[in-house]
């Protein structure tokens, strides 16, 4: 599976533009479960919570 990281540029030969495209289009098998559910927090959420542990 191709992976890329965002916060860089890179380029792609030319000569390789049609793999690059066919390895980055590919389907691939999910990594998480259908019913997978997020617990993020909001940061003023979290350090409300972190502050009131602390105490």
């Amino acid at each position: 599976m191709a992976t890329s990281t965002f916060g860089k540029q890179f380029t792609v030969n030319p000569k390789k533009a049609n793999d690059f495209v066919k390895e980055m289009t590919k389907k691939v098998t999910p990594t998480l479960k259908s019913d997978f559910r997020s617990n993020l927090m909001h940061e003023k959420d979290l350090r409300s919570n972190l502050q009131k542990a602390l105490r």
